[in-house]
């Protein structure tokens, strides 16, 4: 098995990105009580994590013929494994938004 390397790139990136939301997750359940919350690091983090998921989902689109036609990879779900995680990316990232907009402003 050869895959596109732009496969490769979302799949890495958006791992990776996801993967570190997560962990600021836990990392900010486990601080909440605590008086030294460093929300500045969170942030930070939570940007970082937002860059390579966007870079992920770019590279997802690249990995198709015709990028204008992307949302038709949205309607193979039930046989690609990549289109299912392109759905979960995509629905993820808007309440991983509102996540990051509720520790910016309180």
């Amino acid at each position: 098995m050869h895959p596109a390397s732009s496969v490769i790139i979302f799949t890495t990136l958006s791992g990776a990105g996801y993967g570190l939301m997560v962990w600021l997750t836990v990392l900010q359940k486990i601080m909440e009580g605590e008086s030294t919350v460093n929300a500045t690091g969170i942030l930070s983090g939570i940007g970082v994590a937002f860059i390579l998921v966007t870079i992920g989902l770019l590279a997802s689109t690249f990995h198709l013929g015709r990028p204008e036609r992307s949302w038709r990879a949205f309607t193979q779900w039930r046989t690609s494994w990549l289109s299912r995680e392109g759905i979960c990316a995509v629905l993820v990232y808007p309440l991983l938004m509102l996540w990051a907009a509720s520790l910016l402003f309180p």
